[in-house]
């Protein structure tokens, strides 16, 4: 698989990139094609956001993709039903749990590399977290670790795929600098 973090397609180019499991009826708007919170096309093939709700999987089967990757952990709750949706809907299910900056880890980076390879592969495909944050650190780290992609510009990629909370982590991760901080003033000690 050709790979590019250059792929900037925004939700409408995703129906070109996605091609026929597109036609022109009701599926082929964007509002309609699937209403993602803080919906991303990260890559060609992959559109990424938060947590879907079961009506937006069930859209997503229909409209053609093939894998729906979970990036959220067993532990967090409001996701219980996802997996019987996806399978119902005909769609693979694959859940990598990544538990917050502890779960930024390079076997979870090469984890979703093989899981989005095999996924782009078989059709189009749906990648969620709660919130987007988690998909764009881990999307930074694969470009800079697997793809050999320059530390800053893949900071950059993973803020344009929804890198937000976890940025001083990957920024650590990735080797850079941590952004300035305000210096902490020195308490003046009180007259005598």
């Amino acid at each position: 698989m050709g790979r590019s973090i250059r792929i900037g397609l925004g939700v409408a180019g995703l129906l070109v990139a996605l091609g026929p499991a597109f036609a022109a009826d009701e599926r082929s708007s964007t509002s309609a094609l699937l209403p993602l919170f803080n919906a991303r096309v990260p890559l060609a093939g992959v559109l990424s956001g938060g947590q879907p709700t079961e009506e937006q999987i069930a859209l997503a089967g229909r409209a053609g993709f093939r894998t729906v990757i979970n990036l959220r952990t067993a532990e967090e709750r409001g996701f219980e039903w996802e997996r019987e949706a996806v399978e119902r809907s005909g769609m693979r299910y694959v859940q990598i749990p990544v538990a917050g900056a502890a779960g930024l880890t390079r076997e979870n980076a090469e984890r979703l590399d093989k899981e989005l390879e095999r996924g782009i592969a078989e059709g189009p495909v749906l990648l969620h977290c709660a919130s987007g944050n988690r998909i764009g650190a881990l999307l930074a780290l694969r470009a800079a670790w697997l793809e050999g992609v320059d530390p800053q510009e893949a900071l950059e990629y993973g803020r344009d795929s929804g890198l937000t909370g976890l940025e001083a982590a990957t920024s650590e991760l990735l080797g850079l600098a941590p952004a300035a901080e305000a210096p902490t003033p020195t308490p003046t000690p009180a007259p005598r």
